[in-house]
């Protein structure tokens, strides 16, 4: 039983996901035409040459996909460049979350951030660094020189401040530095995806390495990285007049 539900959970996923549905479709199809070859509504004729015609349809579309070249490395493994400006991005997103030692990229496309995201009824939720001088320190010492991270950290806190009026947005800040950064675009969508930049230390490269992962080709990773900005907003401190206003509110 155990067995035949799993198998059930897997047809599932993978008919959700768009995966091997060509497969399934044909076993219908054969079950069907088996089921009419039963009830003589097909002559057996008939019923050898659909099923064979679905078996040599499948077996093309096998070894088509057999001959498709692998991806390189490089395909996978992109740059900023790849996705060209961040706002680009945002047309159609109902979710966003983004984690950033800075938010810089959320400080520069805050009014696509309103028009694209917000004003049409989605939410967003940003996670930067804590900008106590201990945290910013450690983060300098990960990061490389090229921006002055304490004056883009406050210049990045005072846009979130004004844009957390829109009780759609929220914000808040981490202690430490997790050594990545991370956009989440419809986390709660089938066709959700997500970039990973790893930030690397001390690296004086003009880029840095960026991975996109969909919820369609890797539900298991998506999931991870997902759950992951869950448990870093969790231990994310709020700012602290959200915080005032929710004692308010359960007081």
């Amino acid at each position: 039983m155990a067995a035949i539900t799993g198998l059930s959970a897997r047809v599932i996923s993978d008919i959700h996901h768009g995966r091997h549905r060509e497969a399934y479709a044909l076993f219908l199809v054969g079950v069907v035409l088996v089921a009419l070859g039963f009830a003589d509504v097909l002559s057996i004729r008939a019923l050898i040459s659909a099923i064979l015609l679905a078996l040599s349809f499948l077996v093309f579309h096998t070894s088509a996909e057999a001959s498709l070249p692998e991806p390189s490395l490089d395909q996978v493994l992109s740059n900023r460049e790849t996705y060209g400006s961040f706002s680009k991005l945002l047309p159609g997103v109902r979710d966003l979350r983004f984690y950033g030692p800075t938010a810089v990229t959320i400080m520069v496309n805050a009014a696509d951030i309103r028009r694209l995201v917000l004003k049409p009824g989605g939410n967003v939720r940003v996670i930067v660094q804590d900008d106590s001088p201990e945290s910013v320190r450690l983060t300098a010492m990960q990061l490389d020189d090229s921006l002055d991270l304490e004056r883009t950290l406050h210049s990045s806190l005072a846009v979130l401040q004004k844009m957390s009026a829109d009780p759609a947005f929220s914000y808040r800040s981490l202690a430490l530095n997790p050594g990545f950064s991370l956009t989440i675009f419809n986390a709660n969508d089938s066709k959700g995806y997500l970039i990973f930049e790893s930030q690397g230390f001390k690296s004086e490269y003009a880029d840095r390495m960026h991975i996109v992962i969909s919820k369609a080709a890797s539900p298991q990773w998506f999931s991870y990285w997902v759950e992951t900005f869950e448990v870093m907003w969790q231990d994310a401190k709020p700012p602290p007049d959200a915080a005032g206003s929710r004692r308010q509110a359960t007081g």
